[in-house]
């Protein structure tokens, strides 16, 4: 029998193999956050450069614009394509559900880019993101820098400070608390007023963040895993050799997770800063979280219809 010759496959590899030990698996579940050294070939870098290329938007100017320190983003990153074809990766999944201890809803998917002198997130966990599980439900961000960052040279990475050292999961209690009584019709300004001098920028609290942030350089492959529970800021592009710094980040929930919706329309109605006694106004409902209307409160966000995939 005259069979047809086998070809090699030649469809470029995304993800290269990490071998993880108990130091690192202690490092993430201890500080929160852990920067995974070429994750991602350079096939997968150029295809995610032009994603973010193709669906980034000039951000709208104004004091109260949310994400105004940025010059391009998007808050809703199609996931086809190259996202898709990264999630079918198994070493992507075994990196990720090793490190998070769990298997893991693949949610939105975010670009951001930083041009010469914008200065991106000030202080911040990721409140808007992960407003729609409780507060208690694990939750992730992978954040894949697309150009090189130089912290010590033209900045535009991100700086961070250890779970070990400080954490926002009582942040994500404040704001429940608040959706509560906001729930009840009743007033919440004096609480806020105490989050909002505790947690401005400036301010002695973020000062401190200041003095103990860690900030990495980054090749475009490396990336960023993070908890929820993490504070973090942008750190502003300086004059250089870059004219401008792109970044795609990918939300990841603990499959456990379940639906919060009182939490969600809380932090909804405050642009995500709820927690820290931050009104931004409210922000445009239809997010990841506004698309479970087949669950009732308390729901498995796995067992929703419009769940993403699950890794």
């Amino acid at each position: 029998m005259n069979l047809p010759p086998v070809l090699p496959d030649i469809t470029p590899a995304l993800v290269n193999p990490i071998r993880l030990d108990q130091d690192d698996l202690r490092h993430f579940k201890e500080r929160g956050f852990i920067k995974l050294r070429s994750l991602l070939t350079p096939a997968a870098i150029l295809q995610l450069r032009e994603l973010a290329d193709s669906q980034l938007r000039a951000t709208p100017s104004g004091a109260s614009a949310h994400g105004d320190g940025f010059s391009r983003l998007t808050h809703r990153v199609t996931q086809v394509g190259i996202l898709e074809r990264l999630y079918r990766q198994p070493a992507f999944t075994q990196v990720l559900t090793s490190l998070c201890g769990c298997r893991l809803i693949m949610s939105e998917a975010q670009s951001f880019e930083l041009g010469v002198g914008r200065s991106g997130f000030a202080w911040h966990y990721d409140s808007l993101n992960f407003r729609y599980i409780r507060p208690q439900d694990p939750a992730f961000s992978l954040w894949l820098p697309l150009q090189p960052i130089r912290p010590e040279r033209q900045g535009g990475g991100m700086a961070w400070v250890p779970l070990s050292r400080f954490s926002a999961q009582a942040n994500f209690q404040f704001s429940r608390l608040l959706a509560e009584k906001l729930a009840r019709g009743e007033s919440i300004e004096d609480f806020s007023a105490h989050l909002r001098q505790t947690y401005c920028t400036p301010g002695l609290l973020t000062d401190s963040f200041e003095q103990q942030r860690i900030e990495e350089a980054f090749e475009p492959g490396d990336a960023l895993l993070f908890s929820k529970y993490l504070w973090h800021r942008s750190s502003p592009l300086l004059a250089g050799d870059l004219e401008r710094r792109q970044a795609v980040t990918l939300r990841l929930l603990d499959w456990r997770a379940r639906l919060d919706p009182l939490l969600l329309d809380g932090e909804t109605r405050s642009a995500g800063g709820l927690g820290m006694g931050l009104d931004g106004g409210p922000l445009n409902p239809v997010s990841y979280g506004s698309r479970f209307v087949d669950l009732q409160p308390g729901a498995p966000i796995r067992s929703s219809a419009h769940c993403g995939p699950i890794l």
